[in-house]
């Protein structure tokens, strides 16, 4: 087993930054490498919604994901408790977990910021992997060609998104993971 194993996470927003902005969900999805190649552990998905910190809830950003702000206060973790959850499940999946995200620069400034907020150790440090980054040197394609619906036409084991399930961060972690294991396997 390799001593890192990738963690991809994803992450829905109450608006484009952290505070005074909130975390509303993290997904995330393992990735290891067993007998020579990549694959996703879709069995070992972590999902939490959080209660609000900030005043911040963006109206645009909201109705992206439809998760309201009534159900995060009511239904939503102490971020406290979320960020404790997510480091110990990305601790203890068998390797140090390394933070990957598709647009790594948002979701990570968002874990970040609450793992710092909360005063909760950031298993994953100041290092990031970003799969449209790794897309664009991988397949050899300008960085602004590698949206998902871009990737699924060139990764031949990249199905298209289930729109219907888009931006619930469990399934996004899930279809980013997808993501990261056609480019750790891409051959050319």
């Amino acid at each position: 087993m390799s001593e890192t194993i990738y963690i991809c996470l994803d992450v829905e927003a109450s608006g484009p930054i952290p505070d005074p902005y909130n975390l509303v969900s993290i997904g995330a999805v393992p990735v290891e490498e067993k007998s020579g190649a990549w694959q996703a552990r879709p069995d070992d998905l972590f999902y939490v919604e959080l209660k609000p910190l900030y005043a911040g809830f963006d109206a645009e950003a909201m109705a992206i994901h439809g998760i309201s702000r009534e159900h995060l206060e009511q239904e939503g973790m102490p971020a406290a408790q979320a960020m404790e959850k997510l480091s110990d499940w990305s601790t203890s999946r068998g390797g140090r977990p390394i933070f990957v995200g598709h647009n790594a620069v948002f979701d990570w400034a968002y874990i970040n910021h609450y793992y710092v907020r909360t005063g909760v150790k950031n298993p994953f440090g100041w290092k990031g992997l970003d799969t449209k980054a790794l897309a664009a040197g991988v397949l050899r394609i300008p960085f602004l060609d590698t949206h998902k619906e871009n990737l699924a036409r060139l990764l031949p084991g990249l199905a298209p998104e289930d729109l219907s399930r888009k931006h619930r961060a469990d399934y996004d972690a899930l279809y980013q993971a997808g993501i990261l294991v056609e480019l750790l396997n891409y051959t050319g």
